[in-house]
This record gives structure tokens, C-alpha cells and sequence, in this order.
């Protein structure tokens, strides 16, 4: 039986500020992440001013530009968890691996985004696209780095979403700014990493089929989405739901798996230190919306979706 109701008003309100959190630090991240891939950007493009798309020469220009902007917003994006946890070494590896495949997906999107957009003979609409193709690109980093087809879905959706707004407010700001193309770039291309950022969250907020929040401890509020088949929980850097900050986890303490439509947890601690709703848990325990899972001294409860 759950003890956690989904109705009930702390729980609630919980679950709203964590997500206001995550949606927050993604956005900031992606815009710092824009800003710094800016910067880059103009230096490497400014030798290949003027170039057409005939030239040969622009398209290792685009593939540059589009390189530095989505290897840096993907870094910044993949960092954001790694650094809330505390966990260097998950840093190290998701933001290799993030700024890895946001660089290739900054290439090619960026490549294709210029080449609609001449089609399209830019302004706001064909600005938006290409925009929104260049996130895309960017977007499949998020799955890209997890390894995780949930995450990767989610990453072209927000990805696409943020292109696009920040496309079109580039050309709105461009405009309202008296055709001042660096400053509104800048604040464009800002746009666009917020953006990305802030619909990243958001539409995994949305569309989530389950996931367990942190109810108390070094990580209060914390969520992480169950996006793979298995998940483990414990101390371990390299597991899904890593949790730090106490002593009584285990580094392989429990895992959840994904069993046909619904979830099962299991205990992997020798000490038996795993219990759900308060009882301890032995073999496979069916997982419900709104059940409690102690590790140790660590709180958390799990969501799902129907």
C-alpha cells in the first residue's frame, strides 16, 4: 500500500520546487554553456567572413562554429547533475561524453539549419527552423551521453523547442535592436541555450514514466528518472541513481527493473538495509506510485505514471 499519496499537498509541493530547481539549472547551464560556445564561435569564423554556400570553405566553417556552440552547451547541460550530486567522476565522464556527441549534433545541425535557412531566405520563420534543427542536433547529446532512448527522445523534443523559440526571438531581437547583428546574436544565441535547457526539463517533467525523488539528506528533492531497463541505486558513481552523502548506502545497495509495465525493486545490500514502506525487502518487491524506499537512512519515493 503506498504511503506517499500523490494528493498530498507537501508532497506536492515538494515535487514542484524540485522541478523548478531542475528546470532552473538546465536553463542556466545551457545559456553559460551558448555564451562560452559564442565566443569560440566568433573566432572561428571570423578568418571565413563572407564565405557562400558555394565555397568550399564554408562548410568547414559551419562544421567549426557548429562544433564549438553544441560541444559547449552540451557540456555545460551534462555537468548539471554530476555537480548537484557531488560526484567528480560521473562530472568526468558525462561531460565528455556530452560535449562529444553535442559537438557532432552541433555539426550537423548547424550545416543543415544554414542551408534551410538560405533556402528559406532567413527571417523569422526560416530563422526558427534552422534554429530548431541546430537544437535538435544539440538535443541528442542528452540522450547521446546516458545512453538512455527515453533521454534521447526527450533531448529532439526540447532540443527542438528551444531552436525554435530562440530562432525567433533572435530575428525579433535583431530587428527591435536596429539590425544590431552581434548584440542580438549574443542574446539569440543565449536564448537558444536557455531554451534548450529550460524544454529539456521541462518536457522530461512532462512526459516521465517514472522516476524517485530524494526525500531527505544531502540530496533532498533530487529526482532521477528511471530511463533505463535497470537502474541501481547505491554509493557507486556508476550507478543510475547515485547516492551520496551517507554512510549507512551501500555502493551497490538496491536496483529497480523495469518488468513489462510496471517495476520491481530489489535488495543487492548484504545488510538487508533495504526496506518499502517500512518493511524489509526480500527477493522482488513490486513497486506502486507513491512508495517509500529507505536505503539506509536514505529516504526516497517512488513515481510512475499508468
Amino acid at each position: 500500500m503506498s504511503t506517499t499519496a500523490p494528493t498530498d499537498p507537501r508532497s506536492l509541493a515538494r515535487a514542484l520546487a524540485s522541478n523548478a530547481r531542475q528546470a532552473y539549472a538546465l536553463a542556466v547551464a545551457g545559456a553559460l554553456g551558448a555564451v562560452i560556445g559564442l565566443f569560440s564561435y566568433a573566432e572561428l569564423i571570423r578568418p571565413f567572413d563572407g564565405l557562400r554556400q558555394a565555397d568550399a570553405l564554408w562548410w568547414a566553417r559551419n562544421l567549426m562554429a557548429g562544433a564549438a556552440l553544441g560541444g559547449s552547451i552540451g557540456f555545460f547541460l551534462n555537468a548539471v547533475d554530476p555537480l548537484r550530486d557531488g560526484a567528480p567522476l560521473k562530472l568526468a565522464r558525462t561531460t565528455t561524453w556530452g560535449a562529444i556527441a553535442g559537438a557532432a549534433g552541433g555539426m550537423v545541425g548547424l550545416v543543415l539549419g544554414e542551408l534551410v535557412l538560405g533556402g528559406l531566405r532567413g527571417g523569422p520563420i526560416g530563422r526558427s527552423v534552422a534554429w530548431a534543427i541546430l537544437g535538435l542536433g544539440i538535443g541528442l547529446s542528452q540522450g547521446l551521453a546516458d545512453r538512455s532512448r527515453q533521454r534521447l527522445i526527450y533531448g529532439l523534443i526540447g532540443g527542438g523547442l528551444g531552436g525554435l523559440v530562440g530562432g525567433f526571438l533572435f530575428e525579433v531581437l535583431r530587428e527591435g535592436l536596429g539590425n544590431r547583428y552581434d548584440l542580438s546574436q549574443g542574446l539569440g544565441v543565449a536564448i537558444l541555450g536557455a531554451g534548450l535547457g529550460l524544454f529539456l526539463a521541462l518536457v522530461e517533467q512532462v512526459l516521465r514514466r517514472a522516476w524517485v525523488m530524494v526525500l531527505n539528506g544531502r540530496q533532498e528533492g533530487r529526482s532521477y528518472l528511471l530511463a533505463t531497463r535497470l537502474a541501481r541505486l547505491g554509493l557507486d558513481e556508476r550507478a543510475e541513481v547515485g547516492l551520496f552523502g551517507d554512510a549507512t548506502v551501500a555502493r551497490q545497495h538496491a536496483e529497480i527493473e523495469r518488468r513489462g509495465e510496471g517495476y520491481v525493486l530489489r535488495n543487492l545490500d548484504e545488510k538487508g538495509r533495504t526496506r518499502l514502506n517500512g518493511r524489509p525487502v526480500s527477493g522482488e518487491q513490486r513497486l506502486s506510485d507513491g512508495d517509500r524506499i529507505e536505503l539506509g537512512r536514505t529516504a526516497l519515493v517512488f513515481r510512475s505514471r499508468s
